[in-house]
């Protein structure tokens, strides 16, 4: 007569995981029920301290505005955030959440720091023959690095604006687009934008 045996992984939420903090003995596995990730202990450190053993699925988010927004400049040249609120595409992020303090932005909400490719674009216009600007933001603060250029032309010809940079964002961090009027303080139109990050894996 035969017989079979079947085991049960020890497992939780991730949030009782960190409230709880265990040292898991070594080669025990901690699952969170709600991630689907897991971490084998070694027997001296505590949850918190140690890796993700594999994270199966990329950290993702995206999110955009296909309708007009406006934007207000202030003054020439200042990079600024569009005030405005995008919607994230709930189907395809993975770890990542619509900006609490940028509403056009992203948030890692994954439980670790990551590094993340973004893509970010803005079609704009003032009405005039302006040169626009967009640099990505982390937190709150423009990356120089990250800085893009477009000339809107004539009338309400709009100034395509793309940018691309590799970010590392902790935990809670933010990602969004800030805009920039160089040639004059004029207001701006937001005619569509969107925001892509998404996990680089080594």
């Amino acid at each position: 007569m035969s017989s079979t045996a079947r085991i049960r992984l020890r497992r939780d939420t991730a949030a009782n995981w960190t409230a709880a903090n265990p040292v898991l003995l070594n080669g025990e596995v901690g699952i969170e029920t709600d991630t689907r990730r897991f971490k084998a202990g070694d027997g001296t450190t505590a949850w918190a301290g140690l890796s993700y053993y594999l994270d199966g699925v990329a950290i993702r988010g995206q999110c955009s505005k296909m309708t007009d927004g406006d934007i207000e400049i202030g003054s020439q040249g200042a990079y600024v955030t569009t005030g405005l609120t995008a919607t994230l595409d709930g189907d395809t992020a993975y770890g990542m959440v619509l900006g609490t303090t940028d509403t056009f932005g992203l948030k890692n909400n994954s439980g670790g720091t990551k590094l993340f490719r973004v893509y970010g674009s803005i079609d704009a216009t003032d009405g005039n023959n302006s040169t626009l600007g967009v640099k990505l933001a982390k937190n709150g603060t423009a990356i120089d690095s990250s800085e893009c250029r477009a000339f809107t032309g004539s009338g309400a010809q709009e100034a395509k604006l793309v940018t691309s940079w590799m970010v590392e964002l902790a935990d809670g961090d933010e990602i969004s687009l800030f805009i920039a009027n160089h040639s004059n303080s004029t207001d701006l139109v937001l005619k569509r934008g969107r925001l892509i990050a998404v996990e680089v894996r080594a």
